[in-house]
């Protein structure tokens, strides 16, 4: 295999062991140490860009420093390696056009899967925000819930109807009864009975 040949190859195995590595350590529940694509571990590499670099208008990091994330990296290499490995491998284009057209697809693959990956946490943040807004408000059980028995309450937010998943400290809550959301944490609420002096 050509030289060039052995690039595309190093490029894809490297993408994929790097990949393999993260989901097993994932499982694993392998901390830190493993923990090389999650969202806010990127953000913290991201966040040093932001800092030498100019602000976006939302408060975001800049667009420009998504190529300095190791997720946009291990993606840009995995297209360029499986792009390049095809072409090559099939002949399918002269060496200096299979170069550029992977070179473009591993481009294109890692500025996607960070830019998607960066909607994902946005919208995450955005809902975690938004179900915080239930903080003291009224909601009805729409799955009973109890002490040690998760269930799910219905709360008004915005005009619209948020269904959450729910802890109590009191006995059993049956469907249709009222609750008062006492906090929010990671998205599931935790309520009481609704006290029978407020109607």
């Amino acid at each position: 295999m050509l030289p060039m040949g052995l690039t595309y190859l190093f490029a894809l195995v490297v993408a994929l062991g790097v990949l393999l590595l993260q989901i097993v350590m994932g499982a694993r529940g392998g901390g830190h140490h493993g923990d090389l694509g999650p969202a806010v571990h990127i953000s913290g590499h991201a966040s040093a860009g932001h800092a030498h670099g100019t602000p976006a208008p939302d408060g975001e990091p800049a667009l420009w420093t998504l190529l300095l994330t190791l997720r946009f990296w291990l993606f840009a290499a995995l297209g360029f390696g499986l792009s390049g490995s095809l072409m090559h491998l099939f002949a399918l284009a002269h060496p200096v056009l299979t170069f550029g057209i992977a070179a473009g697809a591993g481009l294109a693959s890692g500025l996607f899967a960070t830019l998607a990956f960066r909607a994902v946490g946005r919208g995450s943040t955005s809902t975690e925000a938004r179900s915080s807004g239930a903080v003291g408000k009224v909601g009805r059980v729409v799955v009973p819930c109890g002490r040690g028995l998760t269930g799910q309450v219905r709360v008004e937010l915005g005009g619209s109807s948020v269904d959450l998943m729910a802890t109590t400290d009191d006995d059993g809550i049956g469907h249709g009864e009222s609750v008062i959301v006492e906090e929010v944490r990671e998205g599931i609420a935790h309520v009481s009975r609704r006290p029978a002096e407020l109607g």
